[in-house]
């Protein structure tokens, strides 16, 4: 029935109340109904707490909280400004220079909170006097363990009745069993809803390995008004990384590593089997919205709103060593479902939080979620940095003090998979739309939709420290300000047959055995692939849980004409086909090969690298318009593609000269785009390479890749004796401004010997993935 359903302490259960022979037992609201499961109070009896009538009070008795919401809306735990002045740390806290903070009533009520990096942190504080602010251990000595991660000077000081100077501030006063709050212009406390949260953990699911919890489903339930009080206590809130916090008195930060304290959640699963949640809201929550613990199997989180979450919104596995290398396949995290779910205004008090986190699970499946208006990290998989690995980590000696496994993690198989993010990492800075860590064989992201990632996202997609054995393809990214992809010591990744607005990516700290190419930029939003867009988010019948802007155009383009090919190279094919039309105007066009989608483009051509010699295609094209209404596609061009291959492939091959030995020439014609030869350090332009062909061909095309996208002047000549030379290509006139330059004439040049000269780099040396010559005899 509907209502609201208060609770006073956790509602728990046990195998005891599991469902049997083939039962379910189902939590679920009655039809047309919409209870409430809360940890809330409502608070009464306002009066004016100041002459001026701003701000006003209420009795509330031995009680303690950490959120007040207002009809609903999260109100402000009394603070100062951002970035207060006058403040340097000292070895036990902070010196100031305003006397007024002497003055405080209750100094220890107070709080820092300090952002940096990826953290927000939070430590109570001891005293205050004489100007200075002791902070209280051990979060102040654990604030201080990683080093280059400090705590800083405050980003601003949180509850203390001084502060209380803002409309929509509050502030408790344990003392005196009092609560503050400056009312909005817009708010009347007589008729407003005014709600604290006092219990922590709203429903509890306890399992354990030998008597799970099994067959229990959630359905059409509002879980609201959680708090958690950790924070407030002498540890404070001093993360490692997304939530997960330091504790204890650990002598330096590599002892900490395996400790870290999971955030729990207002609903927690432990050993759970079987365990459902469709069509419940999360909301109004003081720590994590939905945890699943150790051993919970065979979850499946559908159709779910995560909203207005103090910390994660969905939070599954755990971090330990149980989860990473357990004795007892009971205790893995398995074959959980995440689909469907709306994710937003997550982490919002604690901000190093992220929208949905995986950490040491098997087969974990995150698709079709909405996830947007965060923080920092939209979805967040794995963990270990790669320490808890098979072998641990290469990059730290010592494996950073972490025991060497000779076993693998339990992660693998996750899918994260046509998932919308967006307006991501709005406070926090070194995540991305997508995060990993640590090996996951099987791990895949595709057909995710990523647009709006501002700078601080080192990547769209971060594949971080020991990040192993992903598959990157199919994504769709528009608005990137900073890179698309980002490798922290990522091997073994592929990115192929992605589509982004922006181009650039980095690999960085032993990032090795990596496939990126056949990755497609276009020009603009509007030109990504339809297909990708439109699928990826909410599934229709999901989409009323968060409708978005209206849609009035419903109207695709026409068909575009049936293309057709040139083909100059055997592995190559440039496609033209007439425009469509359409009523508000045709933005983009999608090239699809025997059925897949292999290109986008805003014009009506595209050139197609990368196809093998003597096979036959078919290729169709569709248009889209700024909505993403996609066109019929049009009628199917069949190519098949001329016979021939490199000439120069594995030729023997000079240099003008050779950086290093994994530098040589030879790398420059050795088929593998992820190898080059660069010319020696320091040394002018021009540069040089040269093939033998073996025999004399008739040269009449050529396929250089080089280093930098940008900024190269080349000509390539042809010759039968090596000493006298014809131009077959003369590039010097202007910059490259592709990474892959192709060059064919009509004209063939006849000669055995071919020369590349790149006669100005724009100061980069002259460095070549590979050089492929076509022609015949």
């Amino acid at each position: 029935m509907s209502g609201t359903y208060r609770l006073s302490d956790t509602f728990a259960l046990t195998a005891r109340d599991s469902g049997r022979d083939g039962h379910k037992i189902v939590y679920e609201a009655a039809p047309g109904a919409h209870p409430v499961i809360s940890g809330g109070k409502r608070i009464t009896g306002w009066v004016p707490a100041d002459g001026a009538g701003r701000v006003y009070k209420a009795k509330v008795g031995d009680i303690d909280t950490r959120q007040l919401y207002v009809d609903g809306e999260l109100e402000t735990r009394a603070r100062s400004g951002k970035n207060p002045s006058g403040f340097s740390k000292t070895s036990s806290g902070y010196t100031f220079t305003d006397p007024g903070l002497n003055t405080y009533k209750r100094p220890s009520d107070l709080e820092v909170v300090s952002s940096w990096g990826w953290k927000l942190m939070r430590c109570p504080v001891r005293s205050i006097a004489d100007n200075k602010m002791t902070v209280q251990q051990p979060c102040w000595h654990n604030a201080h363990l990683q080093e280059g991660q400090e705590i800083q000077n405050p980003t601003w000081l949180e509850n203390a009745r001084e502060l209380l100077d803002t409309p929509g501030e509050w502030y408790l006063d344990k003392g005196e069993g009092e609560i503050y709050y400056m009312p909005k212009a817009d708010q009347n406390l007589s008729t407003a809803t005014v709600t604290v949260p006092l219990v922590q953990d709203l429903v509890d699911l306890n399992g354990t390995r030998t008597n799970p919890v099994s067959n229990v489903s959630f359905r059409g339930i509002t879980f609201s008004y959680s708090t958690w009080l950790a924070p407030s206590s002498s540890e404070g809130l001093i993360e490692g990384q997304a939530g997960f916090r330091m504790v204890g008195n650990d002598p330096d930060f590599d002892a900490t590593r395996l400790k870290w304290q999971k955030t729990p959640g207002a609903v927690n699963v432990s050993y759970g089997h079987d365990i459902g949640f469709e069509g419940n809201t999360f909301t109004h929550l003081g720590a994590v919205g939905l945890n699943l613990n150790t051993g919970t199997q065979g979850s499946d989180i559908t159709g779910n709103v995560f909203r207005q979450i103090a910390a994660t919104g969905i939070q599954i596995g755990g971090v330990a060593v149980i989860d990473a290398h357990p004795d007892d396949s009971r205790d893995i995290t398995k074959d959980t479902r995440v689909d469907n779910n709306v994710v937003t205004k997550v982490a919002d008090q604690y901000n190093g939080s992220v929208g949905i986190l995986a950490g040491y699970t098997d087969h974990t499946v995150i698709t079709h979620n909405k996830v947007y208006d965060l923080p920092y990290t939209g979805i967040s998989v794995g963990w270990g940095w790669g320490l808890t690995d098979k072998g641990g980590n290469s990059n730290y000696p010592g494996n950073l003090g972490v025991p060497v496994w000779d076993t693998p993690t339990t992660s693998r198989d996750t899918k994260a998979t046509d998932n919308e993010i967006y307006d991501i990492m709005k406070s926090q800075a070194d995540g991305g739309a997508v995060y990993t860590l640590s090996s996951n064989p099987g791990g895949v992201v595709a057909g995710n939709y990523i647009h709006g990632t501002p700078m601080p996202a080192y990547g769209a997609v971060y594949h971080d420290e020991g990040s192993r054995y992903w598959t990157n393809t199919g994504n769709a990214l528009c608005d990137i300000a900073y890179q698309w992809l980002f490798l922290n010591h990522g091997m073994d990744i592929d990115a192929m047959g992605n589509f982004t607005t922006q181009p650039a990516y980095s690999t960085q700290a032993n990032s090795t055995g990596s496939n990126i190419s056949g990755n497609i930029s276009v020009d603009s939003c509007g030109q990504l692939p339809a297909s990708i867009v439109d699928d990826a988010g909410l599934e229709p019948r999901y989409r009323h849980l968060d409708p978005g802007p209206e849609v009035t155009d419903h109207r695709a383009p026409t068909e575009p004409g049936t293309p057709t090919a040139v083909t100059d190279f055997p592995t190559v094919a440039d496609l033209t086909w007439p425009a469509s039309t359409d009523d508000t105007g045709v933005t983009g066009y999608s090239v699809y090969r025997d059925g897949t989608l292999i290109s986008a483009t805003g014009k009506t051509s595209v050139r197609l690298p990368g196809l093998t010699a003597g096979k036959t295609y078919t290729f169709r094209i569709t248009a889209r318009d700024a909505t993403g209404n996609e066109s019929e596609p049009s009628q199917v061009l069949k190519v098949t593609m001329p016979s021939g291959s490199d000439l120069a492939l594995k030729k023997p091959v000079t240099a003008s000269s050779s950086y290093a030995k994994d530098y040589a020439p030879e790398m420059a014609v050795d088929g593998d785009l992820f190898t080059r030869w660069a010319q020696g350090a320091g040394l002018p332009d021009p540069s040089w390479i040269q093939v033998d062909l073996g025999a004399s061909y008739d040269v009449n095309g050529a396929i250089t890749t080089f280093e930098k996208s940008s900024g190269y002047k080349y000509r390539i000549e042809v010759s039968s004796d090596a000493v006298h030379w014809k131009t077959l290509v003369d590039h010097t006139p202007a910059n490259t401004t592709t990474r892959t330059d192709y060059a064919h004439t009509d004209d063939p040049v006849t000669g055995r010997f071919v020369r590349l000269t790149v006669t100005d780099s724009s100061s980069n040396g002259g460095s070549i993935h590979e050089l492929q010559v076509y022609g015949g005899f």
